[in-house]
């Protein structure tokens, strides 16, 4: 008896809860919304306006502040299962460079690919070390379709380019 009473008890208790569910989102009369207008073109479509995703002030401007490579030493092309590989390796005046990369840049011949071998510069002072120390490669991969109708790729340095032709 005492136990149907302490149950009896919490399910009042629960419903005196729900005394507002005709406004809940358990209630099936509510699952939908009032009606709206809905604006329709000259073909009895309707426009639709999707929201952007897009920042208010818009997507910041990147400016890649990397230095050029100062000298570039080789440059090379190899065939790989998914396109080629371009690597081009540069001589620097210390060690303590890092993060180098070929950047991708505009060309005016369809027929032509130019990368700039850009790497950021040590902080402080860095030890000139050895010869060896002081070089840095950089490798791009290209897919066919990125390859298709190229015959010239150019990795441009500081000092100069490199230029391989197909």
């Amino acid at each position: 008896m005492r136990r149907q009473m302490i149950i009896s008890g919490l399910v009042l208790s629960l419903l005196a809860g729900c005394s507002s569910f005709g406004e809940s989102r358990f209630n099936p009369m509510n699952w939908f919304g009032s009606s709206e207008p809905v604006e329709l073109d000259a073909d009895g479509n309707q426009i639709v306006i999707l929201p952007t995703l897009a920042p208010k002030k818009g997507y910041p401007v990147l400016v890649d502040i990397r230095q050029l490579a100062p000298t570039l030493t080789d440059m090379s092309m190899v065939r790989s299962a998914s396109g080629a590989i371009v690597t081009a390796t540069a001589a620097l005046p210390s060690t303590g460079y890092y993060d180098a990369q070929l950047v991708r840049v505009p060309t005016e011949n369809n027929d032509t690919l130019a990368f700039e071998f850009r790497m950021r510069a040590p902080s402080g002072s860095a030890p000139i070390g050895t010869e060896a120390q002081r070089r840095i490669t950089a490798a791009k991969s290209l897919s066919f379709e990125e390859l298709e109708g190229i015959r010239t790729v150019i990795v441009i340095a500081a000092d100069g380019a490199r230029q391989v032709r197909r």
